[in-house]
């Protein structure tokens, strides 16, 4: 699986209604869940839903960058021609230096969000300002205790869609981070695997504050059904409509993506280079 899948071969298998267990269509399966999620990525010319970092070199033209990444998790730093400009934390952000990021929506599907340059008399000019951040749908901080007993596993909560990603734990009272590892065997260790997570008896009953990215439901099933659908063509390849019996005639959607699909798709489209 790729790490920029939108779904699962688990999920595919069971709305397909194919058994669970490991079968003969698996690798092909597996391919088409990857194959979908780029499908969609191109569609929606984006390159990716997760979290992830980038670098954007822009144009300068005026005192509000609006980024082309979204939802914006984390700001890391902004420069114009090589000099470092601050974040503004001022309350009054017109009378102080700085970049002040636009809130999020919080929730998918979101939206682009801006940079405003504030106090900074930033001249225009080509590629002049770099912004690093990253970006993706992701839930940070989520609130969540270890049990006091075994099995030491939690999941996920994923309010917004299935779990992507680990963007690792923090104990609550102090925010020290713990450490992934294959398999915890002391404090301060955490194993993940879809969403799942497994502690060691030394942090039994420990409060912790888990972040992850996931692929917004709508997202997920768009390309559970799309891939599904990819799938089952290759048993009609070529074929628009067949006769049974001389009396019914099936009609196939031979479109590359179909329209339900790309309903639940549009929210999510980027419309700004």
């Amino acid at each position: 699986m790729s790490p920029f899948d939108l779904t699962n071969l688990a999920a595919l298998k069971a709305w397909l209604g194919l058994p669970p267990a490991p079968g003969p269509n698996d690798a092909t399966l597996t391919a088409l869940v990857t194959a979908a999620s780029r499908s969609i990525y191109a569609l929606l010319s984006r390159p990716s839903l997760l979290p992830f970092s980038y670098a954007e070199r822009i144009d300068l033209e005026t005192s509000r960058i609006i980024l082309r990444h979204w939802p914006v998790l984390q700001v890391t730093s902004v420069t114009w021609r090589g000099i470092a400009v601050p974040p503004d934390e001022n309350a009054d952000l017109e009378a102080s230096i700085g970049y002040a990021l636009e809130p999020s929506d919080g929730v998918p599907p979101g939206r682009p969000q801006a940079l405003d340059l504030f106090g900074h008399h930033c001249r225009p000019g080509r590629q002049s300002l770099v912004v690093s951040y990253s970006a993706g749908y992701a839930v940070q901080n989520e609130p969540q205790a270890v049990p006091v007993a075994a099995p030491l596993q939690l999941s996920a909560f994923s309010p917004y869609g299935p779990w992507a990603s680990d963007l690792g734990l923090t104990y609550t009272a102090t925010g020290a981070p713990l450490t992934a590892v294959s398999a915890p065997s002391g404090a301060g260790q955490y194993a993940v695997s879809a969403g799942t997570y497994g502690f060691s008896a030394a942090d039994a009953g420990q409060s912790v504050s888990i972040s992850y990215g996931y692929a917004p439901q709508d997202i997920a099933q768009a390309a559970l059904e799309l891939a599904a659908e990819r799938f089952r063509a290759a048993e009609r390849i070529g074929l628009r409509s067949k006769s049974i019996g001389g009396q019914e005639t099936i009609a196939y959607d031979t479109s590359a993506m179909s329209a339900p699909i790309q309903a639940m798709l549009q929210p999510y489209k980027r419309t700004i280079l």
